[in-house]
């Protein structure tokens, strides 16, 4: 368990995409820092498990502006999570557009029209350029073509389409709370793991049923869940966030380490040999972790929380 970093109890918040595997680690979060959670979601039915812990759940579309108004009406602030992510299939880059520029737009839109001036934006360090060998710091230069985005490092990891629109929804972002007065703050986590993961947990599961899984060592972040939770929860607690962007990238391990990780955490798993690549990638998190209480856990305890569920 993450220390907190502020108590929320009082605060009625609401969390958008909040069914989602990031959005059910920020919604316990916020639950146990005391707040009052609503979460918006298309299908309530899919998060009724989570209402013991006395979560609102309030239907409403990214595209439907009357009713993702009347969602977050009435509360102190939004946490902007829905996106579009998926795995599997490849959704055409007018899919991500819509969804991470438009779909996040609608979220602050919404707010403003509710009367809600404080929003939490989920980013994504995938709105860097990425250099190797170079702890990347908030201020570092960011994606601005498709040419990028599809050559970016994090392209290894990350779909590129994500990515830009991501940083395009960002940007934007950024414009429309200085025209509306919102106070937003920008978060921008690395590619993230845990429980009720339904991508990188589940891909490292498959690889270590193999009988010798080959292994790259090169370096790039991981970031639990819960970790980036503590991240909104400070947030929301520390004015001082309000107008900045903070890295919550994680520590930087390589797929081998963290298919070590995971084989300690199972007990058991195939022979993982190392494929030596000595590249790194790392973002700097020192802002996170002075302001919002971040700290990443190490890379095995995640996985044993990880396989949990």
């Amino acid at each position: 368990m993450q220390p907190r970093h502020g108590d929320l109890s009082g605060q009625r918040i609401a969390v958008t995409g909040a069914t989602g595997f990031l959005g059910t680690h920020i919604v316990e979060e916020l639950v146990e820092r005391g707040a009052d959670v609503v979460g918006v979601v298309r299908t309530p039915e899919k998060g009724a498990w989570m209402e013991p812990w006395g979560v609102e759940l309030r239907r409403a579309d990214l595209f439907e502006a009357e009713a993702l108004r009347e969602a977050v009406r009435g509360c102190d602030a939004v946490v902007a999570n829905a996106a579009l992510s998926v795995r599997g299939v490849d959704p055409p880059w007018e899919d991500y557009e819509r969804a991470n520029v438009g779909g996040c737009l609608n979220q602050l839109v919404a707010a403003a029209e509710a009367g809600v001036q404080r929003v939490v934006l989920i980013s994504t360090v995938g709105v860097y350029r990425v250099r190797p060998f170079l702890r990347m710091d908030e201020d570092h230069d960011k994606l601005d073509t498709p040419g990028e985005a599809r050559w970016s490092l994090s392209a290894l990891t990350t779909n590129w389409k994500y990515m830009l629109s991501k940083r395009f929804g960002e940007r934007q972002a950024w414009d429309l709370a200085a025209e509306r007065g919102l106070d937003l703050t920008a978060l921008r986590p690395g590619p993230i793991y845990g429980s009720r993961d339904h991508k990188f947990t589940p891909r490292y599961k498959a690889h270590l049923a193999r009988a010798v899984v080959p292994a790259p060592t090169f370096k790039a972040p991981h970031v639990h869940a819960r970790d980036v939770a503590v991240a909104v929860g400070g947030s929301l607690a520390n004015p001082v966030s309000v107008g900045r962007a903070y890295n919550v990238a994680g520590t930087s391990v390589s797929p081998y380490e963290a298919l070590c990780a995971m084989k300690e955490a199972l007990g058991g798993g195939g022979l993982v040999l190392p494929i030596p690549l000595p590249v790194w990638v790392a973002y700097d998190d020192s802002a996170a972790e002075r302001d919002l209480g971040f700290s990443s856990r190490p890379i095995l305890e995640g996985m044993r929380e990880a396989i949990t569920a």
